[in-house]
């Protein structure tokens, strides 16, 4: 809810007016499509369906190209008339109740759902009939977390002015609980009668005893002004200027060292809660001009990010490991940067003989961010592995003070579309893209000449990160790396009619992709396509496709990466007089890189039962098989649609639809087991003893239906759906060394995780009663129910061990909704 100070700048926004350009070329209709879960397509709630259908007189009911029933449009709306203004109103108010106070997370996820007062839905209309000038007010949720607004006005054909207010939450926990204070800021610290670093298990048990749960949660609210321009009939100009704002909490991360080598007391895992305070400044300008034969486009994009919180610190509530002397009493992230995004784009069109059109377009992004770094750690003092921390909890210890990160990309791309004669069209394209990163940081110390950084706020000492020159030592990651990449795409495509209402078409693509600091230098991915569509049967669309792709690639280095590592340096010494200890399984092959052969098969049917019935069905099979022993050994996707439709006449329609869709994979690694500088499967370091592989299999189903009906001055309308998934997780490990805590035996971890399961059933129904031509009853009902079942969450404590938690867990919820609402429209 807004409050009063947010009341002027509400109204600032809807009737200063923002341009909200609605043509898909500019790209401006961003945000003037607002709504929420009462009312998601923002539409007017007091309109009924026309019982003429589509046409007065056409008595048979109209289809689309491809043989579906269109949906019964609404009833045209009535305008009064003051002079020459012709006006017209509706809103919609009423009383909201529900069956459960508590209000779950999983249900008010994105919604405000309270009980009382609802403004639901307002408009108001009018235009000018001889100059042409307009108005449109619009708005729901009315004083709620989930409300919106929005204002157009102008004249047609020469100027639109539009602005836009809306409001979304995000709620994650209601019940979370945490042992912090000070949650929203930028420090959490522990209640009176805890220690920094030093404290029991039953000292932080009776601390969480006392604590108090809380919601954690956020609001998004965006707002915008701008403008649209139309001087002559082919030229355009427009603008917009779009502020978003997300304040609130929500559940984070904390460590200090890894949850099952530390023992029971040192700290390990640490839920804590992020401060949100962010706030997004949005611009686009650009114009449109077009000609008898061209079109020319202009648009600059850009976005400013400012965050207001920018570290969140913690106390540690946990104990040091054993005989380490040193307290580490806090830890702190950097949460995210300030940054910057510009983006330029010209598109250039042109008509050529042979129905021909050429296409080309020309764009350049910046994304930069220079905030300021904080120090390598937070605390003070002399840590067990003898590194002075008062030498690294300054900015003056490191190499640059702020991050001076900046990525710009080019994209070039020009198509040309020919008929040279009437069965056969022909196309091509090409496109080019340039990413170049140009981000570098060493972490070195200048205070102490060092090069390195500090690891976990100095809790772990064995885990220093300071490079000591010609010392034994294992090497680690000192500089970024700048990932930067060069992609290129060709395609040409043929599309034949074979016979009337047949077309068959063939399509080559091709990509190129040159990559900086990767595994492969370049990879090459070849794609052939085939498609065919038919409509010479009076009842019945038919279209299907197959396309195969093979990716291959210059030679697989498993290691790219040793110029950013300390090896590099010329005084680093090994442990191993033999060199380094390998980072990766040289067998290893990451998904996107790896050789891979793709087959993907689409298939949709429209079939027409009726004048009044139709049925469709489509499917899809992506099967993805990767040539790698360690990895994304093979990917596939499988889903199919259905969907009926039956409109007997412009006052009854229904629907049923249904969704199947299957995705397995599997991976495969193994652990480093050994110390040694083979790099190989089989060796010492990646013994097949410590080999694993993991299997998923995942089900996701959606079923619904929904009825329209008209009858004497009652609408009665509702819609069901229902949506089920299950996760399936097997896994299978050569031995105890396969497992991240080669202590336990494999009879304990079993051979796989028990299933992750969600349900949800949605059931709404709505009784409209017309009163008079003025006056309308609304009785709306919504019941839901949601089930989880993940394993993740089961039995989860707020202390286990040395592991804190909120206790962020999602519960089974079951809601019943009804509200009375009153519709009253002029004139």
């Amino acid at each position: 809810m807004f409050s009063k100070a947010q009341c002027p700048l509400i109204i600032f926004w809807l009737l200063s007016a923002l341009a909200a350009d609605t043509q898909a070329n500019s790209a401006a209709g961003v945000d003037t499509l607002l709504g929420n879960t009462l009312n998601p397509t923002g539409t007017d709630t007091t309109q009924t369906l026309d019982e003429r259908g589509l046409a007065t007189f056409k008595k048979t009911f109209s289809r689309s190209p491809t043989g579906l029933l269109y949906e019964p449009p609404f009833s045209p709306p009535k305008f009064g008339k003051i002079d020459d203004w012709h006006y017209r109103g509706s809103i919609e108010g009423g009383f909201l109740i529900d069956d459960d106070s508590a209000k779950p997370e999983n249900f008010i996820e994105y919604s405000d759902w309270s009980e009382g007062p609802l403004l639901n839905y307002f408009n108001f209309s009018s235009w000018q009939e001889n100059k042409g000038y307009f108005l449109n007010l619009s708005g729901g949720g009315v004083g709620r977390d989930d409300q919106y607004y929005l204002a157009q006005g102008g004249r047609y054909g020469l100027f639109k002015l539009t602005g836009f207010f809306n409001e979304i939450p995000h709620v994650f926990e209601t019940r979370g609980l945490t042992l912090f204070q000070g949650v929203g800021s930028q420090q959490l610290l522990l209640p009176a009668g805890l220690v920094p670093g030093n404290n029991t298990a039953e000292e932080i048990h009776s601390a969480l005893e006392a604590a108090s749960r809380r919601s954690l949660d956020l609001s998004r609210k965006k707002g915008g002004l701008g403008f649209e321009i139309t001087p002559t009939p082919h030229f355009r100009i427009h603008g917009r200027y779009t502020q978003e704002a997300n304040k609130g909490t929500r559940p984070f991360g904390g460590t200090f060292l890894a949850p099952f080598y530390t023992g029971g007391t040192a700290g390990g895992v640490v839920e804590t809660v992020e401060p949100i305070d962010y706030l997004t400044h949005d611009l686009l300008a650009g114009f449109n001009y077009g000609a008898r034969r061209y079109q020319l486009n202009f648009t600059y994009r850009a976005s400013f990010f400012r965050n207001q919180k920018k570290t969140l610190s913690w106390e540690n509530p946990f104990k040091n490991l054993p005989g380490d002397s040193f307290v580490v009493e806090r830890g702190r992230f950097a949460l995210y940067p300030d940054n910057d995004f510009h983006n330029v784009k010209l598109d250039f069109s042109y008509r050529l003989p042979w129905r021909g059109l050429f296409t080309s377009t020309a764009a350049w992004s910046r994304m930069h961010q220079d905030d300021g770094l904080i120090p390598p750690t937070v605390n003070s003092g002399q840590a067990d592995s003898g590194i002075d921390l008062n030498n690294w909890n300054t900015t003056a210890a490191l190499s640059q003070k702020t991050a001076q990160a900046e990525i710009n990309t080019w994209l070039f791309q020009v198509g040309l579309r020919l008929v040279p004669f009437d069965p056969l069209t022909l196309r091509a394209d090409f496109r080019y893209y340039d990413e170049d990163n140009d981000t570098d940081y060493t972490a070195f110390n200048p205070l102490t000449g060092d090069i390195g950084y500090i690891v976990e706020d100095g809790a772990d000492p064995g885990r220093g990160f300071v490079f000591q020159p010609n010392q034994p030592a294992r090497p680690f990651h000192f500089r970024n790396i700048p990932f930067a990449q060069r992609k290129k795409n060709w395609s040409f495509n043929a599309d034949y009619r074979l016979i009337p209402k047949t077309t068959l078409g063939l399509g080559y693509q091709r990509e190129v992709i040159e990559r900086d600091y990767r595994e492969r230098e370049e990879t090459r991915e070849n794609r052939l396509i085939a498609r065919v569509s038919n409509r010479s049967i009076p009842w019945a669309t038919f279209r299907f496709s197959y396309e195969f792709s093979d990716r291959t690639g210059s030679p697989y280095r498993f290691d790219p990466y040793t110029a950013f590592f300390t090896n590099s340096l010329p005084e680093f010494n090994s442990l191993l007089p033999q060199g380094t200890t390998p980072f990766t399984l040289a067998d290893l092959r990451k998904f996107d890189l790896s050789d891979r052969e793709q087959h993907l098969f689409r298939g949709l049917v429209n079939v027409l039962l009726g004048e009044t019935m139709d049925f469709s069905l489509s499917f899809t099979r992506v099967d993805n098989d990767f040539d790698a022993r360690f990895g994304l050994l093979h990917d596939e996707n499988n889903a199919i649609n259905l969907e009926w439709n039956y409109q007997p006449s412009p006052k009854l329609n229904t629907y049923v639809f249904g969704s199947y869709q299957t995705r397995t994979n599997a991976i495969a690694n193994i652990n480093d087991a050994g110390f040694s500088t083979d790099p190989n499967a089989g060796g010492t370091t990646f013994p097949l003893s410590a080999a694993w592989r993991e299997n998923m299999d995942e089900t996701n189903t959606a079923l619904g239906v929904g009825f329209y009906y008209q009858f004497d001055r009652f609408t009665l309308d509702g819609n069901y759906s229902f949506n089920w998934s299950r996760s399936e997780i097997d896994y299978e490990a050569a031995s105890n060394l396969s497992l991240a805590n080669p202590e336990l035996s494999l009879d304990v971890v079993g051979n796989s995780f028990p299933d992750l399961k969600y349900t949800r059933h949605i059931l709404e129904t709505n009784l409209r009663w017309k009163i008079n031509k003025n006056l309308a009853l609304r009785l709306l009902h919504r019941y839901e129910r949601g089930t989880i079942r993940d394993w993740h969450f089961e039995g989860l404590n707020s202390l286990i061990d040395n592991h804190l938690f909120l206790v962020a867990t999602p519960n089974d919820f079951e809601v019943n909704l009804v509200g009375l609402l009153i519709q009253y429209k002029i004139p």
